[in-house]
């Protein structure tokens, strides 16, 4: 990037998308962040009146709608559609867009491959399966610069409290119980500053030597139980508070979401799977809790 560019990222208060703005920051870059205060992406007409001001030269697409029951899942299709369509549409000349995709699209288990045929089985990986076919689609009819980074187990501090590794680290630091399903699931965990390095590789790369889709991952899998066995030991808690096949696996939790990352390799390297690492292990739950908890 030079001194000019411009980077704008939807979904600027989110967990990655934050993660992301404090990274650019950091890099020296001028960077916008696009919240839910500023405006609904569904609204072209505010869209292209914001790009007009802002000019950016990368636009980063993480903003997507939260899940909802139901029928919703219809509506977040198709809100999924119209946000990156109008980014696209209103987007300027010479500008670069990065849209966030997902793990879910795959709806498969194995060490999947972005040429690995797509049969999401939740609402989520639809619309993300969606965005991603409008994404490609639109590169090639309009020559545009637009990036698919497919986005595997990111975690780190920021997480949502209901997610898997906060929830671990308040239950097991109060010394409640923690029912967890088998925990034999193996998972691709990246943690979010690696996710957001990869991201500005891929956003900076040259276009002759990026492919249009590719995974963001390790390429590592790790078991929950593992994981989980970590964080407790982490914290000291007694491992018998981790309640494994106290509750069963929801149908559509794989045995196997790992990245290949072949792909990932032409822009970036792939990150260390971190929970191999007690330093940072430890200093990840730090950064989530506080040293007063652990």
């Amino acid at each position: 990037m030079s001194g000019t560019d411009v980077a704008l990222i939807t979904g600027g208060g989110g967990f990655v998308g934050g993660r992301l703005f404090e990274a650019l920051r950091a890099a020296g870059r001028d960077v916008h962040a696009w919240t839910r205060a500023d405006g609904d992406l569904r609204d072209g007409d505010r869209i292209r009146a914001a790009l007009g001001r802002i000019r950016p030269t990368h636009i980063y697409h993480l903003a997507s709608n939260p899940p909802g029951p139901g029928d919703e899942s219809w509506r977040r299709i198709a809100d999924e559609q119209a946000m990156l369509a109008n980014l696209a549409y209103a987007m300027p000349a010479h500008c670069r867009l990065i849209y966030a995709g997902s793990m879910a699209e795959y709806g498969r288990s194995g060490v999947l491959s972005e040429q690995d045929q797509c049969t999401p089985d939740t609402g989520y990986g639809c619309a993300k399966l969606g965005g991603t076919a409008l994404a490609l689609s639109l590169r090639n009819l309009f020559d545009l610069d637009i990036r698919v980074a497919r986005l595997f187990g990111a975690y780190g501090p920021g997480e949502a409290p209901n997610r898997l590794l906060p929830t671990l680290v308040t239950k097991l630091g109060r010394h409640e119980s923690v029912p967890l399903s088998d925990g034999a699931q193996l998972r691709d965990f990246v943690h979010v500053d690696d996710v957001s390095a990869i991201l500005m590789a891929f956003a900076d790369a040259p276009g002759e030597d990026v492919p249009a889709l590719s995974n963001i991952g390790t390429g590592q899998g790790v078991t929950v139980r593992h994981v989980c066995e970590r964080v407790a030991a982490i914290l000291g808690a007694d491992p018998a508070l981790l309640q494994f096949g106290a509750v069963p696996r929801r149908a559509v939790d794989q045995d196997c979401l790992v990245a290949n990352v072949g792909r990932m390799a032409r822009f970036a390297s792939p990150p260390p799977q971190r929970w191999l690492d007690e330093i940072l292990a430890e200093e990840m739950v730090r950064a989530m809790v506080g040293d007063g908890i652990a």
